[in-house]
C-alpha cells in the first residue's frame, strides 16, 4: 500500500479527476445537483466533458497494449482473474508497470466520473418514474465506488509484481477483479433499466394517444 504514497505516480490530471469525482458525488446526492441533472441540456454538457477524457484514456490504452505485445490493459478485460493480472504484469517491464500505475492514478480517474455524470444526466432528464430514477442513483453510486476502488488499488498489485503472496496482496488479487466486474455489470444494467423505462413511457404515450382518438371530445354528449 505504500506504493500509493509515491508522488511520481500522480499528476495534474489526478487532481482534475479527484475534483470531478467530488463534483459527481455532489450532483448525485444534493438536491441542487439533482435539479441540475434534470435539465436536458446537461446531457450535452456531460457528453462534451466525457469525450476528451475518453479520447485520452483510449489513446493511453493503445500505448499500453503495444507495450505488452497485444495484451489489453486489465481495465478493458471483462471478468479477468489473477492469472490474467500476472500475464499482463509480466508482459510489461518495470517501466511499463510504473506507466500503468500512473495511468490508473492519472488519466483513468477522468473516465469514471465522466461516464457517471453522463448516465445521471440521461436518466434524470428523460425517465419519469421516481422509483426508476432512485434505482439508477443506487447503481450509479455502486458503479462509481467499484471503479474507484479498482483503479486505486490495482497499482498496488502491479507495482509489487511479481510478489503475489501475503494477506494484503492476496486480498487485492481477489477484490480488484470483483470491483471491475461489478463496474461493467452495474453500468450495463443501468442502461438496460433506462431503455426499458423509455419503452414503457413510449408504450404509455401510444396507448394514451390511441385512447384519445377512440373517444373524441363530445363523444358522450347528448
Amino acid at each position: 500500500m505504500t506504493a500509493l504514497f509515491d508522488p511520481s505516480l500522480y499528476s495534474g490530471i489526478s487532481l482534475i479527476g479527484l475534483a470531478w469525482t467530488l463534483l459527481t458525488l455532489f450532483l448525485m446526492f444534493s438536491p441542487t445537483g439533482q435539479r441540475l441533472l434534470s435539465n436536458p441540456l446537461g446531457i450535452v454538457i456531460a457528453a462534451a466533458a466525457l469525450f476528451p477524457s475518453l479520447w485520452l484514456v483510449t489513446s493511453q490504452i493503445k500505448v499500453l497494449t503495444a507495450l505488452t505485445g497485444g495484451i489489453p490493459p486489465l481495465d478493458v478485460q471483462f471478468g479477468y482473474r489473477q492469472r490474467e493480472i500476472a500475464q499482463f504484469a509480466q508482459a510489461l517491464n518495470e517501466g511499463g508497470r510504473t506507466m500503468y500505475a500512473q495511468f490508473q492514478l492519472g488519466a483513468d480517474t477522468l473516465a469514471p466520473p465522466g461516464f457517471c455524470c453522463f448516465l445521471m444526466c440521461v436518466y434524470r432528464s428523460t425517465v419519469r418514474s421516481r422509483a426508476v430514477r432512485t434505482l439508477c442513483d443506487g447503481m450509479a453510486f455502486v458503479y462509481l465506488v467499484s471503479v474507484l476502488i479498482a483503479n486505486t488499488l490495482m497499482p498496488v498489485i502491479i507495482l509489487n509484481y511479481p510478489a503475489q503472496d501475503g494477506f494484503v496482496l492476496s486480498t487485492l488479487y481477489g477484490l480488484v477483479p470483483i470491483c471491475d466486474t461489478v463496474k461493467y455489470a452495474v453500468h450495463g444494467l443501468a442502461w438496460l433499466v433506462i431503455v426499458t423505462a423509455w419503452l414503457r413511457q413510449l408504450a404509455g404515450m401510444l396507448m394514451a394517444r390511441k385512447a384519445s382518438r377512440s373517444f373524441p371530445p363530445g363523444a358522450f354528449n347528448d
